[in-house]
């Protein structure tokens, strides 16, 4: 059934803000937020959205829309969007706090935790996973369902180079990182998620929904306006498969900005995940799944207002250094985009401004089109533009 998102939906949109108050900067932002999220989802016949947005530390809540037109549900920060692969920064987390408990490395070759590989994947570490810099393909083919169809493909995968020398965004390597994860903690990625994530941060969703809990479940739409079924756990749920409320993702957001009251458990870890461990060209760097950009100029915020989605997102990238010792530094911005068939979603912080924004819309546009919008959300509102 094809669903049209008439223009009397968005017309009709629902903005709630709870923490604009009556402040003239607090009513500038409140009214930017808006201003610029009507723009978006009237171009793009957006039919539901969350905009969750702190600036310097003070949080702005707004929600749009509906998550299911009939019966007319309007988002709350309850509705529960897929945030594909904002998945991968979850996973970052849960390597990094492995590492800091000094359970894993992140020099350990892949084939210690998961058995089995071919002898080409020796050299293979998990940074290299964690940074798209393993030399893995964006996706398995479709006809891969299994682990016994996914052993006899990577038996038969060769690299074309040798790892950390190009960046190549990989689903695969990401998958591969979460089964590594498994492996050396004898626990499912739900379970890891849930225990070190979900609940230090007092969030609720991870990779299902309980059946009690699915009527908060956003409906979600492709690029022509289609309805699509929802996204079920698959081969590789720490590449692509967490689902959050726009709440979870509030709280997730004031960790990755380091506000007070982040436990020290999630807090340390994704100060270590936001680090620059591989440098692509003057403006790029990648994290351990966090994409990072420099700011410190004007030709800086020109430059991430201009990508294209292939630039930002795909590579593949030649690698100029590999860091030694990853670089922290909390004036950049660090962010990462995600998707599913039915959804869209980013995430964006400059943590020594104690600013970031999150947008969640359940209809899948362009990634250009929701990053822009945020990005330049964010950069008004810290005084960068």
């Amino acid at each position: 059934m094809i669903i049209r998102v008439l223009s009397s939906l968005i017309l009709s949109l629902i903005a709630v803000n709870l923490y604009a108050e009556t402040a003239p900067d607090s009513d500038a932002t409140a009214k930017l937020v808006q201003t610029s999220m009507t723009a978006l989802m009237q171009k793009n016949g957006i039919p539901g959205a969350a905009v969750e947005l702190y600036v310097d530390g003070r949080l702005y809540e707004q929600y749009y829309g509906y998550a299911k037109p009939e019966p007319k549900d309007p988002v709350t920060r309850k509705t529960i969007f897929e945030i594909g692969s904002l998945s991968k920064i979850m996973t970052s987390v849960l390597l990094a706090q492995e590492v800091d408990w000094a359970k894993m490395a992140l020099n350990d070759p892949l084939t210690k935790y998961v058995k089995g590989l071919p002898q080409s994947f020796d050299k293979i570490k998990l940074q290299d996973l964690a940074t798209h810099t393993a030399g893995l393909p964006f996706n398995l083919p479709r006809n891969i369902n299994n682990q016994i169809e996914l052993q006899e493909y990577l038996n038969d995968w060769s690299p074309k180079g040798l790892p950390g020398e190009e960046w190549r965004y990989s689903n695969v390597g990401i998958g591969l990182l979460g089964q590594a994860l498994e492996r050396s903690t004898d626990s499912d990625y739900g379970d890891l998620y849930r225990r070190h994530i979900l609940n230090p941060l007092k969030m609720v969703y991870g990779v299902s929904v309980p059946k009690t809990l699915m009527k908060y479940y956003a409906d979600g739409y492709d690029a022509k306006g289609q309805l699509v079924t929802r996204e079920v756990p698959g081969l590789f749920p720490a590449a692509s498969d967490v689902k959050a409320s726009a709440l979870d993702m509030q709280r997730f957001l004031s960790a990755a900005i380091g506000l007070k009251g982040t436990p020290p458990r999630v807090l340390y870890p994704m100060k270590l995940t936001q680090s620059m461990f591989i440098k692509m060209n003057d403006y790029d760097y990648q994290g351990l799944a966090w994409q990072i950009h420099s700011i410190k100029d004007t030709a800086d915020i020109r430059w991430l207002l201009s990508l294209s989605d292939r630039a930002d997102m795909m590579g593949p990238l030649d690698v100029q250094t590999v860091y030694q010792r990853p670089i922290y530094s909390g004036s950049v911005l660090m962010d990462k985009t995600g998707a599913t068939k039915g959804f869209r979603t980013y995430i964006a912080v400059i943590p020594n401004k104690q600013s970031g924004i999150v947008i969640l819309v359940n209809k899948n546009i362009s990634d250009r089109a929701i990053v822009r919008t945020a990005r330049e959300i964010l950069f008004k509102v810290t005084d960068l533009v």
